[in-house]
């Protein structure tokens, strides 16, 4: 995972897999990260089974209850087919692409 701040945000990078084997570092590395508006930036993440989907769901949950907004950006092949599938859409807000997610959060339309 990589982390960047810009204009009052953080975006996460994953890269990879998001599975059994690598949730629970992502658990513990989002557990540390300052609550405010996150774009989760899954462009490099090739693989996201339940326990990761389990996981966004509960970081989603937690920033939610504190007012902070979470998004995700740049889910593409078959990462956006799981999202989709498991009705994510309805849970987060989807963009395109990271700069996309960037004006969405910054101007409040999460």
């Amino acid at each position: 995972m990589n982390y960047t701040r810009t204009e009052g945000m953080m975006v996460v990078s994953i890269i990879g897999r998001l599975d059994t084997r690598t949730t629970p570092e992502f658990i513990k590395c989002s557990a540390g990260w300052p609550v405010e508006p996150t774009v989760l930036d899954l462009t490099g993440l090739e693989y996201l089974s339940s326990t990761g989907l389990r996981a966004l769901l509960q970081l989603k949950r937690d920033f939610t209850r504190k007012g902070v907004a979470v998004v995700i950006a740049g889910s593409g092949g078959l990462v956006d087919k799981v999202l989709r599938m498991s009705g994510f859409e309805q849970v987060f807000t989807l963009y395109p692409a990271v700069p996309d997610a960037i004006v969405g959060v910054a101007s409040g339309s999460t």
